[in-house]
C-alpha cells in the first residue's frame, strides 16, 4: 500500500508536526514535506537553514523491530537517500558522513534527524527528518560544522523538488520495511539476538561512508576533542571505531562526531 505524503507551503518544523501526529496515531510511512520551515533543526538542536528550494521532509516510521533498534534508522535512511540520488545520476560525489549526514566536496549536502517517542497507546515510533540542499546553498555555517553544498552545485540537471520528495519518501519507507524484515530474519536464523541494528546493511553502509581509512578527529557535542586517529570502521551497533596511538576507541553516535584531520 502506497504511503501518504502531504506537502505544505510553510510550517515551523515538519519533525515537530509529525512527532505530535505520531503520538496521536499517524501511520507508518506517513510523510510531511514543507517548501519552507521557520524552525527547522538538525542534530543536537542545531539550526537547519530551511529556505525554499530544498528538500524538507519528515516521515513517521513504525518498523517491526525492538525500540533499541531505531538507532539504526539514520544509516538506513541515509542509504535510501543515496540510492535515490544514484538512480537520478546525482550521487557521483556523494558520501555518507557518520553518523547522519550527506557529504560532497568536503561540504554538507544534507542531514537526517531521527527522533523517537511513544504514542498515546504506549507504542514506540520514530520520525525521520530528512533535509537535502537541492537548489539553494545555505551560507551560514553552524558552530563546528561544515560549509554547505547543494545538488545544483554538483550537477545543474536537478529534478524539481516535488519529484525528488516523492521519490525519496517512497524509497525511505521501502528501505526501512526491508531492513526490519531482514533484521528479524537474520537474528532468528542465526540465533544471535545481540546482532546490532546495522547488521543487515553494514557492508553497504561502509561502502559509502566518508573518511574510512583516513585520519580524523572525534569531537564531543560541545566541540571538545575526544580522540584523533585512523577511522577504521563502523560496527553493527553504529559505533565509530578509531585506531589511536593509545589504542582503539569506540564512539556511539550520541557522544561524538567526526572531522577529517586535514579539514
Amino acid at each position: 500500500m502506497k504511503s501518504q505524503l502531504d506537502i505544505v507551503e510553510v510550517t515551523g518544523s515538519t519533525n515537530d508536526d509529525l512527532l505530535k501526529m505520531g503520538k496521536e496515531g499517524a501511520p507508518h510511512g506517513y510523510g510531511l514535506a514543507a517548501r519552507r520551515q521557520t524552525a527547522g533543526r538538525g542534530r543536537r538542536g542545531h539550526k537547519w537553514d530551511s529556505t525554499e528550494g530544498n528538500l524538507l521532509l519528515s516521515i513517521v516510521l513504525r518498523p517491526d523491530v525492538e525500540p533499541t533498534d531505531l538507532s539504526g534508522l539514520a544509516a538506513v535512511c541515509g542509504l535510501a537517500v543515496y540510492e535515490e540520488l544514484e538512480a537520478l545520476g546525482l550521487a557521483n560525489e556523494v558520501r555518507l558522513k557518520w553518523p547522519n549526514d550527506l557529504y560532497a566536496r568536503d561540504k554538507k549536502l544534507g542531514g537526517i534527524l531521527i527522533e523517537a517517542a511513544k504514542d498515546e497507546e504506549g507504542r514506540t515510533f520514530a520520525v525521520a527528518g530528512i533535509g537535502v540542499n537541492v537548489a539553494y546553498t545555505p551560507a551560514e555555517v553552524p558552530d563546528g560544522g561544515l560549509p554547505a553544498v547543494s545538488l545544483m552545485d554538483l550537477n545543474g540537471d536537478v529534478p524539481p523538488v516535488d519529484k525528488l520528495l516523492r521519490a525519496v519518501h517512497g524509497t525511505v519507507v521501502g528501505r526501512v520495511d526491508g531492513w526490519a524484515r531482514t533484521l528479524r530474519r537474520v537474528r532468528k536464523g542465526n540465533g544471535k539476538e545481540n546482532l546490532g541494528p546495522l547488521s543487515p546493511v553494514l557492508d553497504e553502509y561502509l561502502g559509502h561512508v566518508a573518511w574510512l581509512g583516513r585520519e580524523v578527529i572525534a569531537l564531543s557535542p560541545d566541540g571538545a576533542e575526544l580522540a584523533r586517529g585512523c577511522f577504521k570502521a563502523v560496527d553493527d551497533h553504529g559505533r565509530a571505531i578509531i585506531a589511536c596511538a593509545d589504542g582503539t576507541h569506540v564512539f556511539p553516535f550520541e557522544l561524538a562526531s567526526l572531522r577529517p584531520l586535514a579539514h
